[in-house]
């Protein structure tokens, strides 16, 4: 909405500046001062170059144009740009705020390595109203965002006790203290671990959905937004209620998703292994929250082969030894997951309603 609000550049506003670098080796450790690299704090130093807390932007790497407030007295290095306002009609808040709704599309530059310089910011322009509106600007879109933090951190809260909840009932799975029969995850599946299909992904048809590794986010669920069909069907390749996609290559090898009916019809990607369980013997949710143990992870690290490009192929998959508890302790432990994860939508849905009044408040403030 166009308020009437004068507009200025940034460059015009603002003292725009990369401060000298320390170099990681530099770093003491129980230093007394944080050091803010480009995404946050990266460790301590024995002194500081800026005694106030500081608007930083992201200007190198594929974060580029991510928002941070410095703490007092910290030490700012120079892949954080510092945004620095000089006019006593622009606060701080406000401008960290307004730098948020800022598109960089057309202010990053350089393909192999994004970058942010002062040249290319110093020409943003932001709308810069009364002193009196930016303070009420700034505590609205706060409260919206100290909402979603709360939200954001029962959901953290919630990933921790179904771990927790693992281990209370089942105990680290390399002790195996209840002393569990174990068996390779190749002797617990209904039919040989399989890769997937090699088709590419199209536009989303509603219809059928195509899994990759990318659409898994770090929590385990799929990322909606990015959704998309196969440009080839194969039935083989058709997932069915509690099969487990493991990720076999790449950064986010190990990688583990339980696909539920409730999510539709879909099938899955080759950089994926589906593991279709034996339910007479294990609950697939039990195995689910197993690929989260550190034991599990160890197994993947000792698994790895590769440097370029790494990878745990489906036999080294099926090599992995699973302690088996009795089925009934499983199932028990399974529908406490199942509470939990009924929290988490609930949760899941309040955060989702949270962002979109969130971008609907940016919008309404800063776009014309």
């Amino acid at each position: 909405m166009n308020h009437g609000w004068e507009k200025k550049r940034l460059g015009d506003v603002c003292d725009i500046y990369q401060p000298k670098t320390i170099s990681t080796k530099d770093l003491v450790e129980g230093g007394e001062y944080d050091v803010f690299g480009a995404n946050g704090i990266i460790g301590k130093y024995t002194s500081y170059n800026h005694e106030e807390p500081e608007v930083l932007l992201t200007c190198r790497g594929a974060t580029c144009g991510t928002i941070n407030v410095s703490n007092p007295k910290s030490w700012i290095n120079g892949n954080a740009m510092v945004v620095h306002p000089t006019s006593e009609g622009l606060s701080k808040s406000y401008l960290r705020i307004a730098l948020q709704a800022v598109d960089y599309t057309g202010v990053i530059t350089g393909a192999a390595q994004p970058q942010i310089t002062r040249i290319s910011l110093s020409p943003v322009v932001i709308p810069i109203p009364p002193l009196e509106k930016q303070k009420q600007i700034v505590l609205e879109l706060d409260k919206i965002n100290e909402m979603l933090e709360v939200k954001r951190g029962q959901l953290k809260d919630l990933d921790m006790l179904s771990q927790s909840l693992f281990y209370e009932m089942f105990g680290e799975p390399i002790e195996n203290p209840q002393g569990w029969e174990t068996f390779h995850l190749r002797d617990l599946v209904k039919e040989k671990l399989s890769y997937g299909s090699g088709a590419s992904g199209i536009p989303y048809d509603n219809k059928i959905r195509y899994i990759r590794i990318t659409d898994i986010d770090e929590r385990g669920n799929l990322k909606p937004e990015i959704a998309s069909s196969p440009s080839e069907y194969n039935s083989k390749y058709m997932l069915k209620h509690g099969d487990i996609l493991l990720a076999r290559s790449g950064a986010t090898v190990g990688k583990a998703f339980l696909y539920k009916k409730s999510i539709g019809p879909a099938i899955y990607a080759g950089y994926l292994i589906k593991v279709s369980i034996d339910m007479s013997i294990l609950n697939s949710i039990y195995l689910y929250e197993f690929t989260k143990t550190a034991y599990y992870w160890n197994y993947i690290s000792k698994s790895i082969r590769g440097a370029a490009q790494p990878n745990v192929n489906a036999q080294l998959y099926g090599n992995l030894s699973i302690p088996v508890p009795p089925l009934s302790l499983q199932n028990e432990f399974a529908s406490k997951i199942e509470a939990i994860e009924e929290q988490k939508r609930v949760i899941e849905s309040t955060i989702s309603d949270l962002e979109v009044l969130l971008a609907s408040r940016m919008d309404y403030w800063f776009n014309d």
